[in-house]
């Protein structure tokens, strides 16, 4: 990924110790912690949103497990073990309740961590998540290997400028190799079932934190109908769709992915 040079937060990476394996974090900004999941895109680096988010907040950016330069990758076989592995990490960052952003990938984690450890998280935001199966909505393939099948699948504009902050320009892009080992991370996580937890909908009442469902009208890859049925399904629960946006929302839409988040966070 290639940060902005207008970013303003002064961002550091570190790696933590999770449970004898090395775990990178990044952090930045000031202010009430706030914990970001990423998506299976791996935007563990420092993002313009990350930045936007880091004007009000500590923002903390942990890479997953085989994502960037964390290890650990061979004590994960599903979401649960990432959500023990995610409960460990607040505990070596030495935070109690936080809220959560999770993306894609990421809110599926954050939802996950709710339903296991609901005292952990304080308020939910779930962009785009991951982790259901809906018979008359299914989730697109995401592993394909052609790169413009991708970015027609991932994002409204194929061609806009978020294409090239979000994922590679071709094989010979130099982020292919930070690309790759995203996609083996996330294969091994969510191979079978695809990209979802058969459990999960029948556990989503027990999510006790408000939660804010934020979704692009024009997702190809989990249709907005996933959306609808988290919205419905959550106990304390508003949603807020994009006009004009795919499956990649804080990169198509950061200003009002920033807004959507912050006016939830400071919502009494």
């Amino acid at each position: 990924m290639k940060p902005s040079a207008a970013m303003s937060a002064m961002p550091q990476t570190t790696f933590v110790d999770v449970a004898g394996k090395k775990t990178q974090v990044t952090s930045g900004g000031s202010g009430t912690p706030l914990l970001y999941l990423h998506s299976a895109a791996g935007e563990t680096e420092w993002m313009p949103f990350h930045d936007r988010l880091a004007e009000h907040h500590t923002v903390y950016v942990p890479a997953h497990p085989g994502f960037a330069l964390s290890e650990g990758l061979d004590s994960i076989d599903d979401i649960t073990d990432l959500v023990w592995h995610t409960v460990d990490l607040l505990d070596a960052l030495h935070l109690d309740a936080v809220p959560v952003v999770g993306f894609s990938l990421g809110a599926w984690l954050g939802v996950e961590l709710a339903i296991i450890r609901p005292q952990r998280v304080e308020r939910l935001v779930l962009t785009a998540a991951a982790g259901l199966h809906l018979d008359d909505a299914p989730m697109a393939e995401l592993f394909i290997d052609d790169l413009q099948q991708l970015r027609e699948l991932l994002f409204f504009d194929p061609h806009g400028d978020a294409v090239a902050l979000a994922m590679p320009a071709s094989l010979d892009d130099d982020r292919i190799l930070h690309w790759i080992r995203a996609r083996e991370a996330t294969a091994r996580l969510g191979w079978n079932p695809y990209l979802h937890n058969p459990r999960l909908a029948a556990h989503l009442r027990r999510v006790e934190c408000p939660a804010l469902v934020l979704w692009g009208e024009d997702d190809r890859l989990i249709p907005p109908a996933h959306g609808a049925y988290y919205a419905s399904h959550l106990p304390r629960v508003n949603m807020h769709t994009f006009a004009s946006c795919g499956h990649m929302v804080p990169f198509e839409k950061p200003a009002e992915f920033v807004r959507c988040v912050n006016a939830f966070l400071a919502a009494s």
